[in-house]
């Protein structure tokens, strides 16, 4: 052992990552001429304590309502646009100094971004929809 601290690999949000991680299965597309596989995907997704990093440009995943990120390294809001019937997001505990790119959840009523680093908050970013938010553990007021 040389006594350093042991390093988790950066873990960047995938289809697949979230394919293994809840036990879905990724099926052919319906229109053969695309060439992405598609995910049989439940209403919710829970990818918590994952190491996650970023989330990378995922499929459409229309049928989500609910998605759990809480306790990762995502430093970035970004590419959640794919998730359009999200209503319930839960990115607490992760590393996230900006709130941005929250715009394309039109159905969004609740966002937990508690115990991040955020230190300012411009409302034009937060969705119209959106009834609660939890930004207990930040440093904005």
């Amino acid at each position: 052992p040389t006594g350093r601290e042991q390093m988790s690999p950066e873990v960047t949000l995938t289809d697949s990552l979230i394919a293994r991680s809840n036990h879905l299965q990724l099926v052919e597309p319906s229109h053969p001429e695309s060439r992405s596989m598609e995910l049989l995907s439940p209403s919710t997704i829970r990818l918590d304590r994952e190491n996650i990093c970023a989330i990378g440009r995922l499929q459409s995943l229309r049928g989500i309502h609910s998605l759990y990120l809480q306790q990762n390294k995502i430093e970035k809001i970004e590419n959640l646009g794919c998730f359009p019937s999200l209503r319930f997001l839960s990115l607490a505990g992760n590393h996230i100094c900006k709130v941005e790119n929250l715009q394309p959840l039109r159905h969004l009523r609740v966002l937990d971004l508690s115990h991040n680093q955020i230190q300012t908050l411009d409302p034009d970013e937060l969705p119209r929809s959106l009834r609660l938010l939890d930004f207990t553990g930040n440093e904005c007021t």
